[in-house]
């Protein structure tokens, strides 16, 4: 009788663990907030597969969070846009507070509010990687991070992270900025990539991002653009093996957290995220570089054909109207970045 009764227990023991760790976000069991969850197990949604310098990111924070929370805060991360594209991801967060954090580029946060964010997205505002990395030292970036906790009770940004140059790519040979022209380019989330493509005389077409090798395979598109690595670790180079390194584009993303999830963690459950996504920025800072490197070698040997550019001046003109339509609104902010410099 009682070795049954143990049996119970010990049953009833691994049932309750097991509710509370396999939970999809903060505790919800009868109404626990996260504070109260002796283990806390956030979702974090990431678009690119594991192998991506992105899902190298996330995997860095999750064993940074776990490692500083001494395995009390454990992050499950669902590669390859496996919760949807950004744009679903972000709906769901905004309406179920679910998945409980993302990283996504800051133009798809421009509509919840973070238009300074958005901003950073200007054709050739930062002058090369080493004036980002100013702007970053400066403490500027956070008046751009905190906007969306600011405008958007929703969500909260957590840092920032580079992700090299944006590039375009195509089927077709492009060896100049004229050879874009009437190219079906697929273009990222938001109005200043639709109006950055048309600058270059291309028709802009949606596509989201988890179907660009269907799209390109149908001929739907003939090109698109990302930076390097994105475009290597997506294999959009099999069905598109021209790239021209323009530079038009610093690509950054965001990672957020659920604002309403953030509310219900504990002054320590806190401390320990902000800590890990310091340490991933700062980690980000001394990898990118190399890691692009390594991928446009890789792509290289793979038979890509790659154009480098020796004068960006035509292509910083031909987006000089764009620029100014942008950035008028945050005209200040602009020029406080450019005197970083």
């Amino acid at each position: 009788m009682n070795s049954s009764k143990r049996l119970l227990g010990i049953t009833l023991f691994f049932v309750m663990f097991f509710v509370v760790v396999s939970s999809t976000g903060y505790c919800r069991l009868d109404g626990i907030k996260a504070s109260d969850c002796k283990i806390l197990k956030l979702t974090y949604a990431e678009v690119n597969p594991a192998s991506s310098y992105s899902g190298y990111i996330a995997k860095l924070f999750k064993q940074r969070v776990e490692e500083l929370s001494l395995g009390t805060v454990l992050i499950d991360i669902k590669y390859g846009g496996i919760l949807g594209n950004d744009n679903e991801v972000l709906t769901s967060m905004y309406q179920n507070d679910s998945p409980d954090i993302l990283r996504t580029s800051v133009s798809y946060l421009q509509e919840y509010g973070a238009n300074k964010a958005a901003m950073l997205s200007t054709p050739y505002v930062f002058e090369n990687r080493d004036h980002y990395w100013k702007f970053i030292s400066s403490g500027m970036y956070r008046e751009f991070l905190d906007e969306i906790t600011v405008n958007n009770s929703k969500f909260r940004g957590l840092c920032f992270i580079e992700e090299g140059y944006r590039h375009f790519f195509s089927r077709k040979p492009i060896n100049s900025l004229f050879e874009l022209s009437g190219l079906k380019i697929r273009s990222a989330y938001g109005n200043y990539f639709e109006d950055l493509i048309k600058v270059f005389e291309a028709s802009s077409v949606k596509v989201p991002f988890t179907e660009v090798n269907t799209a390109l395979e149908r001929g739907i598109i003939d090109g698109g653009e990302q930076p390097i690595l994105n475009y290597l670790s997506n294999e959009f180079y099999r069905r598109a093996p021209y790239l021209i390194l323009d530079a038009h584009v610093l690509a950054l993303s965001e990672i957020v957290i659920s604002d309403n999830v953030w509310k219900q963690m504990s002054d320590e459950q806190k401390r320990v995220i902000v800590r890990a996504a310091d340490y991933i920025q700062r980690v980000n800072k001394v990898t990118i570089r190399r890691a692009e490197e390594k991928a446009l070698k890789t792509l290289k040997e793979k038979g890509v054909v790659v154009t480098e550019i020796n004068d960006m001046s035509p292509w910083k003109d031909k987006c000089s109207e764009l620029v100014f339509k942008i950035t008028k609104v945050y005209s200040e902010l602009y020029n406080k970045i450019q005197e970083i410099k």
